[in-house]
């Protein structure tokens, strides 16, 4: 029940977004613009993440669950009588992704909850099939749906979404009390003040040296990934001018290989080190961004075929970080702060977006989106090597998917 939950969730999200993107990129040249909405998509959960992760700790997750779901219903019915007044639409996206703030750190740390402990690295691996999955659904139906409806006619689908979401979240807490499993609120978060709450679980956090790591690299891997969130569209919108269909269905490759990677990613976490995975995969996506210059001549030569293989191969390598990092970060943080621990992570990777967002609106004018994207490769290939001589990639390096649950934070600090 709660995979279906998170499926339509997660299918959601995709429909709205390229409808978003589409509108956007279709009646602008700038690329800035596109930034701009991607700003507001992701800043909220910088701003609000803190409270949304408190939110999960104290309360009934997926009471909070619930709500998120039915206020961006609410949200998606005020982009229905906007999408011609960007500002309204951008002002909405925003308030959207104050919802989705207090949605996932409550989805993320509910998921030990529904699967138990020993259970974490799979359930992760099922959870990031099931984001994959509707990476492909989301953005491939919406391509093909815009061939023959309009946007209002996605954003209506969009809100059914979310109210069956909302829905199978609910069967979801209904069987887990029906066995004896809720342990969601934690007594001692309830009785703290809202800032104490907060201080306490970046304490928590940041002591713990693979997590303080982890965050570090996953802020910077994410600053490169948020210009590539502004540069991709802008390359396949404005570079290469693909139609709706092909937009989307390029989406779903990307999709298609962060399927594979959701699926094989739980299997190399048996055989190999995480800290090994985690590292191998940023330098090999630094590699691959650099791949986009001969991709640009290529497409001139023989089409689309290697713009699909390039996108492939950069969502293979997102599933490859996002598995073991949420899983790592769920199996190292004590019950009581996997919200606000969560909260963190997704906290420090949206400000890396959002550092990503401007830096790319701001020089994608002047060097152009395909240097851009490339530079910004071989600058993640750079930080990759250099965090492999920091302290906290050998502390990150003591930690396997057979000891990952044993130690407490307090074994950890630096």
């Amino acid at each position: 029940m709660f995979c279906m939950g998170q499926l339509f969730s997660r299918f959601g999200d995709g429909l709205t977004t390229i409808v978003i993107l589409y509108v956007v990129g279709t009646t602008s040249n700038d690329p800035l613009l596109i930034g701009f909405v991607l700003f507001c998509q992701y800043s909220p959960m910088f701003f609000f993440g803190l409270f949304g992760g408190v939110a999960a700790d104290r309360f009934k997750k997926h009471h909070i669950m619930i709500a998120a779901d039915l206020f961006r219903s609410f949200i998606l019915i005020g982009m229905i009588f906007s999408l011609h007044h960007p500002v309204y639409v951008i002002i909405l996206v925003f308030l959207s992704g104050i919802g989705s703030a207090f949605f996932y750190p409550a989805r993320s740390s509910y998921i030990p909850v529904v699967v138990g402990e020993k259970n974490i690295t799979e359930a992760m691996g099922v959870s990031q099939s099931i984001y994959s999955v509707m990476q492909i659904a989301g953005p491939g139906i919406a391509g093909l749906l815009l061939l023959f409806f309009s946007p209002t006619a996605l954003l209506i689908i969009d809100i059914f979404t979310y109210s069956l979401s909302a829905c199978f979240i609910l069967l979801t807490a209904v069987l887990v009390k029906k066995n004896n499993k809720e342990g969601e609120a934690s007594l001692s978060t309830s009785k703290e003040k809202q800032w104490t709450a907060i201080k306490q679980g970046l304490k928590v956090v940041f002591q713990s040296a693979p997590l303080a790591f982890l965050i570090l690299l996953l802020t910077q891997v994410m600053f490169i990934a948020g210009i590539f969130n502004t540069t991709s569209n802008s390359i396949l919108l404005h570079e290469f001018q693909v139609s709706g269909f092909h937009f989307g269905m390029i989406e779903a490759f990307s999709g298609i290989g962060a399927v594979i990677g959701s699926i094989l990613g739980p299997y190399l976490l048996g055989k190999i080190k995480p800290g090994y995975i985690l590292m191998t995969t940023t330098i090999f996506m630094g590699i691959w961004m650099m791949v986009i210059i001969p991709v640009e001549f290529l497409e001139a030569l023989f089409g689309l075929p290697p713009v699909y293989l390039w996108v492939f191969g950069i969502g293979l390598m997102n599933a490859f970080l996002n598995v073991p990092i949420s899983s790592l970060f769920l199996g190292l943080t004590p019950n009581a702060y996997r919200g606000r621990a969560m909260s963190i992570l997704q906290m420090f990777s949206n400000f890396g977006i959002i550092l990503g967002l401007i830096i790319a609106g701001m020089f994608s004018k002047y060097i152009g989106v395909i240097w851009i994207t490339a530079i910004s490769g071989l600058v993640l290939l750079a930080i990759s090597l250099f965090s492999m001589r920091m302290k906290g990639f050998s502390a990150l390096l003591t930690v396997t998917k057979k000891n990952k649950d044993k130690p407490s934070v307090a074994q950890l600090e630096v």
